[in-house]
């Protein structure tokens, strides 16, 4: 693909003071990853929309179209967005490898949405509330906004519209967003339209990417019959953003729950649910890259740090608490905390954006562990079991599902994973970005010059990157590769020769002429250390954890039942107390073993308990694939704790 043709079709605000490369401009050729999107294609896409049809999702949409008088919902009321959503992810495999069945699939259910849209005839579609509330759209004339999801199910739907397009040149469920757009900006904004915001964010990033795709190709909306508004879908999300706080004694949506307390731009903490919380974080700072309005930037930094220093579990989970999959207070941090899969990923595409916004590292540091920690544990390695909630302990009772009463987390898999080959570089004009390292080649134009970037790499089981660079000609840019957070020593060469460079924002910054088929050798350090974390999380106070690279380490029963009674990691009552039986030693002696047959390879890690016994620690998303039993991934270990030298850090290598 030539470069221009790529940038036609990446969707990028005006703002961004990075470029991202769009999914099918980036080829994956790498063996972690590689397998893992191999499944997702060919078993999670399928796996998703068989169970979907299976309960009855689908159909919901059958029975709106032929306006049957004894037609019923089936699911929750916000299974349309989740199917909109799964629709969006495929889109993006698409994208990136074609599947003709996977898009024959795609096009009979958007076929069912455009003609149950078109039976309702002035673009509304939400099948709950036409076929269970049909008098209380938007949860109006006593309906619940919170519990209906009509805006949040359009958020998806504008969502999937916009992806589809960009991944098939398709129009038929654009036109269906662009309509149910339309329709929302002609009811909701400032007096005397009504006062309806999203009680469950997304609908504000999806708006703008609609908003920005009509920017990008207004003959679109001839070419569809409807019209694109541009300037409304700007107002509509700006209304959202900024009429937060304007809702007291409305039950439809819930005060800090829902992030409705008061105005987003006063809010400095975050609280209530965690997967709301993040997609409007993530919303919030897209509508930054559209205006450039630094309130928005500032805003969305403050929550972003005050998530990341003082309410992130170490795998970059996040959202502590059962009740209400919230936020707990600062430093609540427990191991058994709820930390959903959804709530991960909406960090993932908040700590992305903010990437774009301001181009610093440390946003591509939360992306990569939630990537390795969050999302990949999110899936079973076969493909068609789940995991809703993440926790860093488990006595065994605690087993990924194949099916769920709320199945909202493998839709928001299917989004994330296939945008992964978006998420590895990104340009300016000054040059590149190597945020990921990911076996990979793709293109993109730095100035008016054509480059071809291809890497080589067995990450994250080794920390060795070659990276061949090819301008179309040679040519003066920057080469940016990031430095990982966890990462202390590393060396850098060029074509075999040690380089100068300078460290910006996380970034070793080459700056040289280029020649065709230049070589970089980037050898990351990847040594097994110990991690504690913040004194002010008191419940870990005598804990540290595993971490080689970009993984976690937990220990599993399945491979330690001789350290402790038999085959449980705790007795009961340590269970009970929150201790372990066994400790680590003081300074505990690690190996790593690769194992060509775990799954599709991996390094574990092998050390001894305070008393002598083996232990076996395996990647922290890799457990509960061949077993149920216990699992526990702080484990005790005495050691002095400093209250000095964090400097925004909530956790750090024990030194």
């Amino acid at each position: 693909m030539k470069a221009t043709q790529m940038n036609k079709q990446a969707l990028t605000y005006k703002h961004q003071v990075v470029r991202n490369v769009p999914v099918q401009s980036v080829t994956i050729q790498d063996s972690f990853w590689e397998p893992k999107l191999k499944v997702l294609r060919e078993v999670s896409a399928y796996d998703i929309l068989n169970k979907f049809e299976n309960d009855g999702a689908m159909r919901n949409f059958d029975f709106v179209a032929e306006g049957a008088a004894e037609g019923f919902h089936s699911g929750e009321p916000w299974f349309d967005g989740l199917i909109y959503e799964t629709l969006r992810g495929i889109s993006d495999l698409l994208a990136t490898s074609y599947d003709e069945q996977l898009d024959e699939r795609v096009d009979g259910i958007i076929e069912r949405i455009v003609q149950a849209q078109a039976a309702v005839g002035d673009g509304y579609i939400n099948t709950y509330t036409l076929l269970d509330r049909p008098g209380q759209r938007w949860g109006e004339n006593g309906g619940f906004l919170r519990w209906q999801h009509d805006v949040y199910n359009a958020g998806c739907l504008v969502e999937a519209g916009v992806h589809h397009y960009k991944a098939t040149g398709k129009t038929a469920l654009l036109k269906a967003a662009v309509q149910f757009a339309n329709h929302m900006c002609e009811i909701m904004g400032p007096s005397p339209k009504r006062n309806i915001v999203p009680a469950h964010s997304l609908p504000e990033e999806a708006v703008l990417k609609l908003y920005q795709l009509a920017l990008d190709e207004p003959e679109l909306g001839s070419v569809m019959k409807v019209p694109f508004k541009a300037t409304d879908y700007l107002e509509l999300v700006t209304f959202w953003i900024h009429n937060r706080g304007n809702h007291e004694g409305r039950y439809s949506h819930g005060g800090e729950y829902a992030q409705d307390h008061k105005s987003v731009l006063e809010q400095d903490e975050a609280v209530g649910h965690a997967v709301r919380a993040t997609l409007l974080y993530a919303g919030l700072t897209a509508l930054y890259l559209s205006t450039g309005e630094e309130p928005y930037l500032n805003t969305a930094k403050k929550l972003w740090d005050n998530i990341s220093y003082q309410k992130s579990h170490i795998t970059g989970g996040v959202g502590a608490v059962h009740h209400d999959e919230k936020f707990g207070a600062n430093y609540e941090l427990p191991d058994n905390g709820y930390l959903e899969t959804c709530a991960g990923a909406g960090m993932g595409f908040f700590s992305w954006n903010l990437f774009l916004a301001t181009g610093e590292s440390r946003y591509i540091d939360k992306l990569e562990t939630i990537l390795y920690n969050i999302v990949l544990a999110g899936r079973s390695i076969d493909g068609h079991k789940y995991f809703y909630e993440n926790p860093l302990v488990s006595k065994g009772g605690h087993n990924r599902w194949e099916w769920h009463t709320c199945p909202c987390c493998p839709p928001m898999i299917i989004k994330i994973l296939p945008e992964l080959a978006s998420y590895i570089y990104a340009y300016d004009n000054k040059g590149a970005f190597v945020n990921l390292y990911i076996g990979s080649e793709s293109e993109m134009l730095i100035g008016d010059i054509p480059v071809t970037l291809k890497q080589q790499t067995n990450y994250p089981w080794a920390g060795a990157v070659g990276l061949t660079v090819t301008p179309e000609q040679e040519a003066s840019f920057e080469i940016r590769l990031r430095i990982p957070e966890w990462c202390a020593q590393y060396e850098l060469q060029v074509n075999e020769q040690a380089v100068s460079f300078e460290l910006v924002n996380g970034y070793a910054v080459i700056d040289r002429v280029w020649s065709p088929g230049d070589r970089i050798h980037l050898d990351l350090d990847m040594p097994v250390h110990l991690v504690e974390v913040h004194p002010n999380v008191t419940t870990h106070s005598d804990k540290a954890a595993i971490r080689r690279g970009p993984m976690l380490y937990c220990l599993e029963s399945v491979d330690n039942e001789k350290i402790v009674n038999g085959t449980v990691l705790y007795s009961r009552d340590a269970l009970r107390d929150g201790h372990m039986d066994r400790k680590l030693p003081l300074q505990p002696v690690f190996e790593t073993e690769h194992r060509d047959q775990f799954f599709d390879g991996a390094v574990l890690v092998k050390t001894k308990d305070a008393d002598g016994n083996d232990m076996t620690a395996v990647p922290y998303p890799y457990w509960n694939n061949r077993s149920r039993g216990t699992m526990v991934l702080w484990l005790q270990h005495d050691h002095p704790v400093r209250d000095d030298g964090w400097d925004n850090k909530l956790y750090r290598i024990i030194e």
